[in-house]
This record gives C-alpha cells, sequence and structure tokens, in this order.
C-alpha cells in the first residue's frame, strides 16, 4: 500500500514540475522583454529547475536504496528462517524413522 502511495506522490512531483516549468516559460515568452534579459530569465529558470530536478533525484535515489536494503534484509531473514524450519522438519523425520524402525524391530 505504501508503494502505491510513494509512486502517486512520485506522479505528482513530476506534473507539478512539467506544469511549473512550461507556466514559467510560457510566462516568459509572453511577457515583453528584451532579448538579453529574456535569454537570462529562461537561464535562470533553467538552473533553478535544473536544481530541483537534482533534489528530487538525490531523494528518490536515497529512498530507494532504503527500500532495496529494507528489502534484502527482509529476504535475509525469510531465508533463514526457511532453512530453519527445513532442518527442525528434517530432524523431526529422521526421528519418527527411528521410531518407527525401532518400534519395527521390537515386534
Amino acid at each position: 500500500m505504501s508503494e502505491v502511495v510513494e509512486t502517486n506522490k512520485g506522479g505528482l512531483w513530476l506534473g507539478l514540475m512539467i506544469g511549473g516549468a512550461v507556466g514559467a516559460i510560457t510566462s516568459l515568452l509572453i511577457a515583453p522583454k528584451a532579448g538579453s534579459k529574456l535569454r537570462e530569465d529562461l537561464m535562470s529558470t533553467y538552473r533553478t529547475w535544473q536544481d530541483k530536478t537534482k533534489e528530487i533525484a538525490t531523494s528518490v535515489s536515497e529512498s530507494s536504496k532504503a527500500l532495496a536494503e529494507s528489502v534484502s534484509q527482509k529476504t535475509e531473514d525469510l531465508v533463514d528462517t526457511a532453512k530453519e524450519t527445513a532442518k527442525e522438519s528434517q530432524h523431526r523425520v529422521t526421528d519418527s524413522i527411528q521410531a518407527a524402525k525401532t518400534t519395527f524391530q521390537n515386534n
């Protein structure tokens, strides 16, 4: 369930970024400005969005690493539990076979 929420948040951020970029560029292109001032504003907007994109990418990367580590640890725990259960089952089967042999030999 939390993975779905995280996915939806990512889509929301992407939509906000794209919408913001389109709105900023549109407002810059529509506003009457000198060419050099327009280029300066476009570069400023580009740098701002580039920085925000890097921040989001870093955040997503860190979250992905944490999730991968968590999944890896849980997988290792499950494997260990499965091995222990298999050993216990093997011992029970071996004990049962030995008891059956003993019973059969005594009769």
